[in-house]
């Protein structure tokens, strides 16, 4: 295959974050948009100058033979059963994190990825920013030696500065609903930035946590998870909090992440992320006597425009792109454990969670 016709489905909010990396692919074609709003699809299209067919029912996506692969910009409580229903009907499919609401609803995803013929990845963008990259790659140089301690900070601001497109305060309706969202952004956050320290050091064993529940559903602050890593000396905290009277610089995402990586020789910060808060380079490399800055490309869009690449290339190239089932399914089982080592003010093993 030479050429992939995709099919994006959802036209919300992510639909601008997403789409980009698709449209400037030169071995991908958007072919199709599907929203059960039409008007909302149409929009898109005019938008991004595209005249994709038009659906309003996934079925119809997937009963098209030219659709080779599906991008799906669906809630979670959709992913179950639309991953499930596109695998078998012989599409590549690219699903948005988190994977699912449940344990459970991962291992059917898996069971429907082990007999199908074509490739699955959950969308985690955040392994393709290319500061996060960067620090990979000096962590696996050896430049920080052996890795002790990885913290991921995240703040949420009442605003963004410069916000790059007006939000749809409809889409986030089913975001405050328990029947349809499990949890609040530990969970919907809390994915990304698990994925990130699995990447970056290795599985996690067993999880500690003090999550705060507020009058707001989604804003579960301040909380603070921490865990050890699997076969390693090495720990890991994601702290979060909101500040209800800040406004942070950035564009894309209401958040804010400073990212560190401790080892026995230095660390390596990770300055910026969704937000753009610090007045830094985006990757600096602390020795102990000087401090080696990388100025990488930062902006958020890069981390999206290297995940759909990867989808596409990963198809045309025969292989798996980040991140498989397995792996996906392991950072449902962490955020799951972090809420029940909050429920009962103890250690959980992840790989208790059912």
């Amino acid at each position: 295959m030479d050429k992939v016709r995709i099919a994006i489905v959802g036209c919300g909010n992510v639909f601008r974050l997403n789409a980009p990396g698709y449209l400037q692919h030169p071995n991908c074609e958007v072919y199709a948009l599907c929203d059960n709003v039409r008007a909302k699809a149409e929009a898109r299209a005019k938008q991004w100058g595209i005249n994709p067919k038009i659906y309003t029912d996934f079925e119809h996506v997937l009963n098209d033979s030219k659709v080779d692969a599906v991008e799906l910009l669906t809630p979670p409580y959709l992913h179950a059963e639309q991953v499930i229903a596109a695998l078998d009907a012989g599409k590549h499919v690219s699903c948005q994190k988190p994977m699912s609401r449940s344990v459970a609803e991962a291992d059917e995803m898996i069971a429907a990825v082990n007999r199908a013929k074509t490739k699955f990845r959950v969308t985690e963008n955040f392994i393709y920013y290319p500061p996060i990259v960067k620090a990979k790659e000096l962590l696996d140089s050896g430049a920080i030696g052996e890795p002790s301690l990885v913290r991921f900070h995240t703040v949420t601001p009442s605003a963004l500065e410069t916000p790059s497109l007006k939000l749809d305060s409809a889409a986030y309706k089913w975001r405050s609903n328990p029947r349809l969202n499990p949890r609040g952004l530990v969970y919907d956050d809390g994915v990304h930035k698990f994925a990130t320290a699995m990447k970056w050091v290795g599985d996690i064993e067993k999880v500690q946590a003090i999550i705060t529940k507020t009058e707001d559903y989604i804003i579960e602050a301040p909380s603070a998870i921490i865990w050890k890593f699997k076969d390693r000396d090495c720990l890991g905290i994601y702290d979060y909090t909101y500040a209800s009277e800040m406004i942070v610089r950035g564009m894309h995402g209401r958040s804010d992440n400073y990212f560190e990586i401790h080892g026995s020789k230095g660390a390596i910060h990770v300055t910026r992320c969704t937000g753009e808060m610090m007045d830094l380079p985006p990757v600096m490399l602390l020795t102990g006597t000087e401090t080696i800055t990388y100025d990488v490309p930062s902006d958020w869009m890069e981390s999206f425009n290297g995940a759909a690449k990867d989808f596409i290339d990963s198809i045309i190239e025969d292989r798996q792109p980040e991140l498989d089932a397995e792996f996906s399914k392991k950072t449902i089982q962490v955020v799951m454990a972090a809420y029940e080592a909050a429920r009962t003010e103890g250690a959980v093993e992840v790989e208790s969670m059912r």
